[in-house]
């Protein structure tokens, strides 16, 4: 995303949340355990993390919750986790 557009988005996550505020990020993920463990290490282990396999068995839906402090702690997750390869971020 391009910092106008990351600005507007800045502005709307601050109206909705009182940081440092719990957070849920959607990541839709291979089902293999070499991503799942790439994507799980972005986060601090004491996360609580949902996981829903998708009817073949070949993705996985994570969904991750966890406190952040603003904003650009949001932004920074999904540039690491997207920056793995093969993720869609939702």
């Amino acid at each position: 995303m391009q910092e106008p557009d990351l600005d507007g988005l800045r502005k709307r996550l601050d109206e909705h949340h009182d940081w440092p505020s719990e957070y849920m990020f959607k990541f839709i993920a291979p089902n293999r355990p070499e991503v799942v463990d790439a994507v799980l290490a972005v986060f601090p282990v004491e996360v609580h993390v949902e996981r829903r396999l998708s009817g073949g068995g070949k993705y996985i839906a994570l969904t991750i919750r966890e406190v952040v402090a603003n904003a650009d702690a949001v932004f920074d997750r999904y540039r690491t986790v997207t920056a793995i390869g093969g993720i869609f971020a939702l």
